[in-house]
């Protein structure tokens, strides 16, 4: 009788550094505001009949809570349509391979605890982990330069990592 054994191969990652991670976040930054800014004219158009949009100079933050604010319900629908952008961008990243242009760029991915992609629900853990950290005032995202791991309070949720894509030459 012949035995048959099977020899599990343990992979070993390293974690994505703070810096790392935050120079994958501008360039998804990069990546998005052209789909943001797009998405937010053409529902700003629609809604408000707006036939001036604003210069660059003057988008930001401050025309952000002034859009929130003004305009009844148009400022809250743009900024809702940024936010799904914004959110599918990462969900659709995240789930299909771990990894946003940006973080391809810089050869990191997200993982679970297994060392495989996120599924489609710790995805979703994850975006609503970005938009916790966001509300407190980022110190969600700036925790990874101080947590052991390099996880932020969004991974944490997940229960994912971010970590290094591995050399296949090494």
């Amino acid at each position: 009788m012949a035995v048959r054994q099977t020899v599990e191969e343990t992979v070993c990652y390293r974690v994505a550094g703070f810096w790392q991670r935050a120079l994958a976040g501008a360039v998804d930054g990069l990546v998005l505001l052209p789909l943001v800014v797009t998405t937010g004219a053409i529902a700003l158009t629609l809604a408000a009949g707006v036939s001036a949009l604003p210069r660059p100079s003057e988008l930001g933050f401050t025309y952000a809570i002034n859009l929130a604010l003004a305009n009844g319900s148009t400022g809250p629908a743009v900024l809702i349509m940024t936010a799904l952008v914004v959110g599918l961008y990462f969900f659709v990243f995240s789930s299909l391979s771990g990894q946003t242009l940006g973080k391809r760029l810089f050869k990191i991915r997200v993982i679970d605890g297994f060392g495989e992609t996120p599924t489609v629900g710790r995805s979703l853990r994850r975006i609503l982990g970005y938009v916790l950290s966001a509300l407190l005032f980022s110190l969600g995202f700036l925790w990874i330069g101080f947590d052991r791991e390099k996880r932020g309070l969004h991974d944490w949720i997940a229960g994912t990592y971010v970590v290094q894509v591995p050399n296949p030459g090494r």
